[in-house]
């Protein structure tokens, strides 16, 4: 099991399906979705955000620049919703 998602949803091809079984299903996997700043989100994902657990996507001009700020950016808010699913389920 993960703890969280990353995906990239830049050119969408099979992501869209893989996302499809992951986000209505899994509601203690966070979704940390990445785009290309010149690219659109493709047509489906938009059902996604009413989870809660799909975080804001990270729009991103070049590899070197999700390297750069893979930890700050990506990583850590993930990993926050994560703490956050996993404390909620644990008062329940």
């Amino acid at each position: 099991m993960s703890r969280f998602v990353i995906a990239d949803i830049t050119d969408a091809k099979s992501i869209a399906q893989e996302l499809q079984a992951i986000v209505p299903h899994l509601p203690s996997v966070p979704v940390k979705p990445l785009l290309e700043i010149s690219q659109r989100e493709y047509g489906m994902f938009e059902s996604f955000r009413g989870y809660p657990w799909v975080l804001e996507t990270y729009y991103y001009e070049s590899i070197e620049e999700i390297l750069g700020s893979l930890k700050e950016k990506i990583i850590n808010p993930a990993e926050e919703k994560a703490g956050e699913l996993a404390h909620n389920i644990s008062d329940r």
